[in-house]
């Protein structure tokens, strides 16, 4: 069962009885996604032995492309819902915020009953898998992707990068990002350093950028660490990976294949824009490096690297995003600045 919710519709609980002795999730629940929400609705019960030591009750939409075993969660949180602590067999809804993982291969979806105690344990009481697995239409990169480095430059290839949705279907701000990650992504949160970013643009549905050739600006980065490309999109909820590739080899050994071919690409417009950062000429948040922004009056380098490691920026009122600009920085310095 998916119900279906007007837009936005704020959460409801409907009381059906206050006599119970079990903690679970009824026989009627489901989800619709729509666009970058989600609806959510269930019949749950909390017995009033489980309210006793605090914990806080949710909802929890859960996606994994390996299924699920008994209980236990793993793959990508989609969305949540919290409940109220009172005891009762209830009725629940709401719409919330959707945050699908990344990639195109089919998921197969579970609801969770979950409460978190006051230590932050996670228990989950109840988990109820859904029979037919879910297709998520992400804008997504086709064919060969790749990423070298070398001489400060990263130079992406990508033979295209396409949207699935219907045609009036415009995209978010697309942006690409280079990660160094600790471990090959998986789809969900990661852990690393930002290696390059730019933005894209918007892409209609059924639409797509062919043979993609970029050269941004890079930082070093652990040469044993896991090179991703993501591709990312701008959504109510900030920037969600769409799609990834997780790319061979590691970062030693990118700049001995693309020495002779990174040269002639930064000599242009790249690296001057982004010397006179004490000057006249604006810098730009999403290709000049930590020292450049640095160079900056007003900006430190702790903020500098922040705002490397928070890019990229749709405008420079999502500066403040990164740690340590706040508004009032922010207007001091933002005429020296650009997108």
């Amino acid at each position: 069962m998916r119900g279906l919710f007007p837009w936005e519709q704020p959460v409801h609980m409907t009381n059906y009885s206050a006599s119970i002795e079990t903690t679970g999730l009824g026989p009627n629940h489901g989800y619709c996604l729509d666009g970058d929400f989600v609806h959510l609705n269930a019949d749950v019960s909390l017995a009033a032995a489980d309210l006793a030591d605090g914990c806080q009750w949710a909802l929890q939409l859960w996606a994994s492309a390996d299924g699920f075993a008994g209980n236990a969660l793993n793959g990508v949180k989609v969305a949540e819902l919290s409940l109220q602590a009172v005891p009762g067999v209830f009725n629940v809804g709401a719409c919330v915020a959707a945050l699908p993982p990344a990639g195109c291969a089919p998921q197969v979806m579970a609801l969770a009953l979950v409460g978190q105690g006051a230590d932050g344990a996670v228990v989950v009481r109840d988990l109820s898998v859904y029979p037919t697995p879910q297709s998520f239409f992400h804008p997504l990169m086709h064919g060969a992707v790749s990423c070298r480095l070398a001489d400060g430059v990263a130079e992406i290839a990508i033979e295209s990068i396409a949207s699935p949705r219907a045609p009036d279907n415009l995209s978010g701000t697309l942006a690409l990002e280079v990660w160094a990650l600790d471990v090959p992504y998986a789809g969900g949160a990661w852990s690393g350093t930002p290696v390059a970013s730019l933005v894209l643009g918007t892409l209609a549905g059924g639409s797509a950028w062919n043979d993609c050739q970029y050269s941004v600006p890079a930082v070093t980065a652990n040469p044993a660490a896991a090179l991703t490309v993501m591709l990312r999109e701008w959504t109510p909820a900030g920037y969600l990976t769409r799609d990834y590739r997780n790319l061979t080899g590691s970062l030693a050994q990118a700049p001995a294949t693309v020495e002779p071919a990174a040269k002639p690409v930064a000599k242009p417009a790249a690296k001057p824009a982004a010397k006179p950062a004490a000057g006249s000429a604006p810098v730009s948040v999403n290709q000049a490096g930590v020292d450049e922004l640095a160079a900056v009056k007003g900006i430190s380098q702790a903020v500098a690297a922040a705002i490397v490691a928070a890019r990229p920026y749709a405008s420079l009122d999502e500066l403040v995003r990164a740690k340590g600009m706040g508004p009032k920085l922010l207007e001091k310095v933002g005429k020296l600045l650009k997108i």
